[in-house]
């Protein structure tokens, strides 16, 4: 029957389809939220996994120990940040007085500086209070935590069966089997080669920052390192709190030069490294990579901003799958892969 309908009237039922889909998936995010962070870890720790069981290692106890070394990983994450945070929340009188100081040089300009009063428009108490309402979610973040960690050891142990009944139901020379089997290689290499060029752009930021002597270096580092994850718009962002810093401690030449730095560290890493480091070709467009963030970040939030760029390589594979909708995969690559 649905061949006796119109194209437009089959792409406005598909259409529907979809949207009913999508606001049941941003409906049920608390839910599937975890268990796509779950997905995505032991997608990217799956090689280690191989490489234990490989040597010996049972199943269990190697996953054990994968879970093991994500745990200790978030857990030495989290004290670093909560030490860094709590040292600049200490340090806000510090800055209120050089930041009054700053104000003050604003006489030379013909401005009267009894006329601003700084900390009606920088709200001390605001960086607080979003600091404590943080902690307060430590609870809830802990518990989601625990279910990632249990589900990526599952699907750890899964992994082998849930791959041979795919292999099994639809045909280990199947294309959706293939592109699948792509997918999770192509995920790897992506984090891979992303976390390499993130690395070179929060070294380069923090070891600038301290030559310069921006206060919490290190914090700022980490913080590009990981905010890097979400292209275009991540660095920028991540660049506004030191930039911010660097004008209360130096001035407007120090922000200037904080900016004009960080933009060089961006672009050196993502024209001169990443070419190099990238083994594959992802092919997505630019505005198909800054409409997945929103789009993804739309439906699952803070998680589908990180993993806006995986969640698209994977729709992409998905519809060249199929003869049907191969055409929408190409349209939402970039038009130079190289045959």
């Amino acid at each position: 029957m649905a061949r006796n309908l119109s194209p437009p009237a089959r792409i406005a039922i598909v259409g529907a389809a979809v949207v009913i889909v999508l606001a049941g998936v941003r409906t049920a995010t608390p839910i599937l939220g975890p268990f796509l962070v779950a997905v995505f870890f032991a997608m990217i720790t799956a090689p280690v996994m191989t490489w234990l069981t490989r040597r010996g290692m049972p199943r269990i106890l190697a996953a054990g120990a994968v879970v093991a070394g994500l745990a200790a990983l978030l857990a030495g994450t989290v004290a670093f940040l909560a030490a860094a945070l709590t040292g600049f929340i200490l340090s806000l009188p510090q800055y209120e007085k050089a930041l009054e100081a700053q104000v003050a040089m604003l006489a030379g300009y013909g401005i009267d500086p009894a006329s601003i009063s700084v900390w009606d428009y920088v709200d001390r108490g605001y960086v607080i209070q979003q600091i404590a309402g943080l902690a307060q979610q430590l609870g809830s973040v802990a518990f989601d935590a625990v279910i990632v960690f249990i589900a990526i050891a599952f699907l750890l142990i899964e992994a082998p069966r849930l791959a041979a009944v795919l292999a099994r139901r639809l045909g280990p020379e199947s294309s959706p089997f293939q592109h699948l089997s792509q997918s999770g290689r192509l995920l790897i290499d992506y984090v891979l080669v992303r976390t390499k060029v993130n690395l070179i752009t929060g070294v380069g930021t923090g070891l600038f920052l301290a030559l310069l002597g921006v206060d919490f270096a290190v914090l700022w580092g980490f913080i590009a390192f990981v905010l890097s994850y979400v292209p275009y718009v991540g660095l920028l962002t991540a660049a506004i709190p030191p930039t911010l810093l660097a004008l209360i401690e130096y001035g407007p030449a120090g922000a200037v030069a904080v900016i004009a730095a960080i933009a060089l560290i961006d672009a050196a890493a993502e024209n001169l490294f990443l070419p190099r480091m990238a083994g594959r070709e992802l092919d997505l467009s630019p505005f198909v990579v800054l409409f997945s963030i929103v789009f993804w970040g739309f439906v699952f939030g803070a998680v589908g901003v990180f993993l806006a760029i995986p969640l698209t390589i994977a729709v992409k594979l998905f519809l060249e799958s199929w003869e049907e909708t191969h055409w929408m995969g190409e349209l939402m690559g970039s038009g130079e892969r190289r045959g």
